[in-house]
């Protein structure tokens, strides 16, 4: 998935260009791959994530550095999967994902007006 625009962690208030590919590894775990830009350089991280399953799969955990791990909720999801919008329960990020990386401008401003009404600080966006 591609990051359109995000309201940035300390870990990645820099970053540029972010792609984020996820995969369940053969112990049935899954794993979230991140590449990125900063100061003109590729990157990557990796990390896991971990689903409630109690939640719809709309609830997660996801470690980048053992042992913390932070909330990853799905907020919005497409019904064909297109785009995705995760945020924090206290309002701390925010990552708009698409599967292309370009994003119809209707649906960016509709999808940040909805985040706007959910409480979350659309002044601190910034595109990804």
């Amino acid at each position: 998935s591609y990051v359109i625009a995000f309201i940035p962690t300390p870990f990645d208030r820099n970053w540029k260009d972010i792609v984020e590919d996820y995969s369940v590894d053969g112990e049935g775990e899954l794993r979230i791959s991140t590449s990125y830009r900063r100061n003109g350089k590729t990157h990557s991280v990796r990390g896991k994530g971990f689903v409630d399953r109690t939640s719809g799969n709309s609830k997660w955990k996801v470690q980048y550095l053992w042992p913390f791990k932070a909330d990853y909720w799905i907020i919005e999801l497409a019904d064909d999967y297109s785009y995705a919008v995760v945020g924090h329960p206290k309002k701390k990020f925010l990552y708009i994902l698409a599967r292309t990386p370009q994003m119809k401008q209707e649906l960016y401003e509709g999808i940040v007006e909805r985040c706007r009404k959910k409480g979350y600080d659309m002044n601190r966006l910034k595109k990804a």
